[in-house]
C-alpha cells in the first residue's frame, strides 16, 4: 500500500491541509498513521487520486512513500514549500476560473436557444398563416359550389310560385261594430284627453268624448280649452306625464302640476297657472320628469 503524509498530498493538490482533511472526511476515507512516525498522518495514493477526481483537482506527479521505507526527509524529497495562502488563494482563482468557464458555457447554450425558440416562432406564425389561407379557400370553394347547387333550385321555386292577385273582399254585409258595454263606456269618458306629438312641430289632441279637437296650440281657443279641464295626458318628443289641476277646500285652482309613475314611485313637477301650459313648458316638463327618472 502507497502511502504519503497528508501534507505532501496538499501540496500536490494545490490546497491546504485542513481542505484535504475535510475532503477526506466527507467521502468517508480514513487517515493512516505513517509506519515509522505515529505523529504523522498519510494518506493512501488510491484515496488520494479518488479525492483529486471528485473535487476536479490536478494531481502534480509524486514519489509514494512505501510502508518499509524511512520517513520521507527534507534531504531525501525536495518539495517545493507552498505557503497556506498561497495555496488557499491558488484554490480559490482556479474555482473562479471553472466559476467564470461554466457562466461562459451556460450564457452561449441559452444564446443557442434563444435563437432556436426565434426560428421555431417564426415557423410557427407561418404555418398558422398557411393554414388560414387554406381554410378560407376551402370555405370559398364550398360557398361556390353550394350556389351552384342552390341557384337551379331557387329559380324552380320562384317559377312555381303562383302571381300574387288583389284579394277583393267577399260581398256581402259590412259587421257592424260591437256595442259598448255601459262600464267602458263611463271608464272611456272618464279619460284624460290626450295631447300627443304626431309631427315636427305639430300635436294632435284627442278627446275621449269629443274625438280629435282642432286647436291651435298656444292660442286663446287652446288655452280656453285647458282651463276646462281638470287633466290632460301629454306625450312629446321627450317624456310624458298627467296633468293634474290642484285643489283647494274642495275647489279647483288655476296652478297645475306634472306627474308620472314609474315602478311604483311617482315624480312630480310644478307646472304652473292655466295661461302657462303652452306647448314649450309642457316638453321641457316632460323632459324633466324623464331626466328624474333616468337618474334614479
Amino acid at each position: 500500500m502507497t502511502l504519503l503524509p497528508v501534507a505532501d498530498g496538499a501540496r500536490l493538490l494545490g490546497i491546504h491541509p485542513k481542505t484535504l482533511h475535510h475532503w477526506l472526511k466527507e467521502a468517508n476515507m480514513l487517515l493512516v498513521t505513517h509506519p515509522t512516525d505515529a505523529r504523522i498522518k498519510c494518506v493512501t495514493e488510491e484515496h488520494l487520486q479518488q479525492v483529486a477526481s471528485l473535487h476536479g483537482r490536478p494531481l502534480q506527479a509524486s514519489r509514494p512513500l512505501d510502508a518499509a521505507s524511512p520517513p520521507l526527509i527534507s534531504s531525501q524529497v525536495s518539495v517545493p514549500h507552498v505557503s497556506e495562502n498561497e495555496a488557499e488563494s491558488a484554490s480559490t482563482a482556479c474555482s473562479f476560473l471553472t466559476t467564470q468557464g461554466s457562466e461562459a458555457d451556460l450564457l452561449q447554450r441559452l444564446s443557442g436557444l434563444e435563437t432556436k425558440i426565434a426560428t421555431l416562432q417564426e415557423q410557427f406564425a407561418q404555418l398558422t398563416l398557411a393554414l388560414l389561407q387554406e381554410r378560407e379557400r376551402s370555405v370559398e370553394r364550398r360557398l361556390t359550389t353550394l350556389e351552384s347547387l342552390m341557384q337551379p333550385l331557387v329559380g324552380t321555386q320562384l317559377s312555381a310560385l303562383p302571381t300574387p292577385g288583389v284579394e277583393q273582399e267577399p260581398p256581402g254585409p259590412r259587421r257592424a261594430p260591437r256595442p259598448l258595454h255601459p262600464v267602458e263606456q263611463l271608464a272611456r269618458s272618464r279619460m284624460p284627453p290626450l295631447i300627443e306629438y304626431s309631427a315636427p312641430g305639430t300635436y294632435v289632441i284627442i278627446s275621449s268624448q269629443e274625438g280629435e279637437v282642432h286647436l291651435e296650440p298656444n292660442s286663446r281657443a287652446w288655452f280656453d280649452w285647458l282651463a276646462t279641464l281638470s287633466s290632460f295626458r301629454f306625450v312629446g318628443p321627450m317624456g310624458r306625464f298627467t296633468g293634474h289641476r290642484g285643489y283647494k277646500d274642495g275647489q279647483q285652482t288655476r296652478y297645475w302640476s306634472a306627474s308620472r309613475c314609474v315602478r311604483r314611485h311617482t315624480y312630480k313637477q310644478y307646472l304652473g297657472m292655466t295661461e302657462s301650459l303652452s306647448i314649450a313648458n309642457l316638453e321641457r316638463t316632460a323632459a324633466r320628469l324623464q331626466s328624474d327618472i333616468e337618474a334614479r
